[in-house]
């Protein structure tokens, strides 16, 4: 079925259950800054009352499509499927008790109620990507990142000298560059008055830096070191001005020392 047929299909079953009360939706799809396309998801919760919320593991899920896979994520007062179907439709589905709908909105502005039968959701704002603007980083949280850098990046020349590919590159992908990208997104934060987002997984700071494709060519020893060295050259040259505009401090010689260490090594 197409994206169009599967949501009217999700409405309708709202609407014809007496006991979903509510349904709500979240996600890329009710955020203004996303481009549609035929790959996301929908990101649907069926509100029920309180009292019929423990009979509902037992949902009857089958007439969304044919399942390719599921992930079922039992939390806290909520049943979760994660849905993919043989058509290409994904649903990630959600049933969770009435009186969490006020905890629902507030967590989220991406978060809205589609479907209201007890009337109380009414003049709810728009949706926006707000939840997700990059923060401004306090004086700890700016350190921390820093020294992880400039830390882990020492595990990587360590797994470089030593011949170990998989111990460098593990330590590169997981830790270093996500504390650069953590950098980088402050430098687009401070940039844009911090009123924007640079996506999940950091997908839109390519739109601001260019070469970062350099730092996922890890197929061999010596293009990790080449990764590791642009890195540090990234970070290097970004603190002087990220700490001034952001008035706050670092280890200026910690971090030109092992810089230099490093480099020297690799």
């Amino acid at each position: 079925m197409t994206s169009e047929t599967l949501f009217n299909l999700i409405m309708t079953t709202g609407q014809k259950n007496p006991a979903i009360l509510m349904i709500g939706s979240e996600g890329s799809r009710n955020d203004p800054t996303v481009k549609q396309d035929q790959y996301q998801d929908y990101d649907i919760t069926y509100f029920v009352s309180d009292a019929d919320f423990p009979t509902f593991e037992q949902f009857d899920r089958n007439h969304f499509g044919e399942l390719m896979i599921q992930q079922i994520l039992p939390e806290k007062n909520q049943w979760c499927w994660l849905m993919q179907f043989m058509d290409g439709n994904r649903l990630d589905l959600k049933i969770q008790p009435v009186s969490s709908v006020p905890a629902y909105l507030a967590e989220d502005t991406l978060n809205t109620i589609l479907l209201d039968k007890t009337g109380v959701c009414t003049n709810l704002p728009a949706t926006t990507d707000r939840t997700h603007w990059i923060q401004h980083p306090t004086q700890r949280e700016f350190d921390a990142c820093v020294t992880e850098f400039f830390w882990v990046s020492t595990y990587v020349l360590k797994g470089i000298l030593r011949g170990e590919l998989l111990y460098a590159n593990y330590f590169f992908g997981t830790i270093v560059r996500e504390e650069l990208y953590r950098l980088l997104s402050w430098r687009v934060g401070k940039d844009t008055d911090f009123s924007l987002s640079v996506g999940k997984a950091h997908k839109r700071l390519p739109d601001y830096f260019d070469g970062l494709e350099c730092l996922y060519d890890l197929s061999d020893l010596t293009r990790t070191g080449l990764a590791l060295s642009t890195a540090l050259h990234m970070a290097t040259e970004l603190l002087p001005s990220l700490s001034h505009d952001l008035q706050l401090t670092y280890e200026v010689a910690t971090v030109d020392r092992t810089t230099d260490y490093i480099l020297q090594k690799l």
